[in-house]
């Protein structure tokens, strides 16, 4: 979900075929988790251990985190408190004049690891989302493409993506071997 007062992509996931998961010991699995270039960050180690198991358990979860570092989109990842009401997660822009464009993805602090990290590859396809919009600098361009990509999830500038429904709902299956 987008939420945009201050700009947000909200995630309320339904969660819902096994693939096979990826070796703990998988050299990219380091340098996508671990580099100071990467582009997907936190530093909440929960967090932390989130990014390195959906990574290891979900081959969609790598593809974003992989795809992700090849953009000029700067993603931070964080666990919080509070959100609006109904509101599991969102990803939200920061205005900077600088090459790179960096979002923020908020997380409720309450969630299973499993919904955890599901719910970071749904906002992570969010992030991608605006990865592709090279465009999107700030909150109104944020909107705009939201109101062209996404629908209406309820209240003022909260909008999701079929896509990153798709997507969080494909990371809870591989994460769960269904």
């Amino acid at each position: 979900m987008v939420s945009l007062l201050p700009v947000v992509v909200c995630g309320a996931l339904l969660l819902t075929g096994p693939t096979e998961p990826r070796s703990s010991m998988d050299a990219p699995s380091y340098a996508l988790l671990t580099s100071p270039e990467r582009r997907v960050r936190a530093t909440d180690p929960r967090v932390k251990h989130y990014l390195a198991e959906g990574f290891e358990r979900s081959v969609t979860f790598a593809r974003l985190l992989t795809t992700l570092n090849a953009t000029d989109v700067i993603v931070y990842v964080e666990r919080v408190m509070t959100l609006p009401h109904d509101t599991m997660g969102r990803l939200t822009i920061v205005p900077v004049a600088t090459a790179a464009r960096y979002l923020r993805i908020q997380i409720r602090a309450d969630l299973s690891t499993a919904e955890a990290i599901a719910l970071i590859g749904h906002e992570m396809q969010h992030a991608l989302e605006v990865a592709d919009a090279p465009l999107v600098r700030d909150s109104g361009g944020l909107i705009a493409l939201y109101e062209r990509i996404g629908h209406s999830s309820g209240g003022e500038h909260v909008y999701d993506t079929e896509a990153a429904q798709n997507t969080g709902r494909q990371v809870r299956r591989e994460l769960l071997g269904t």
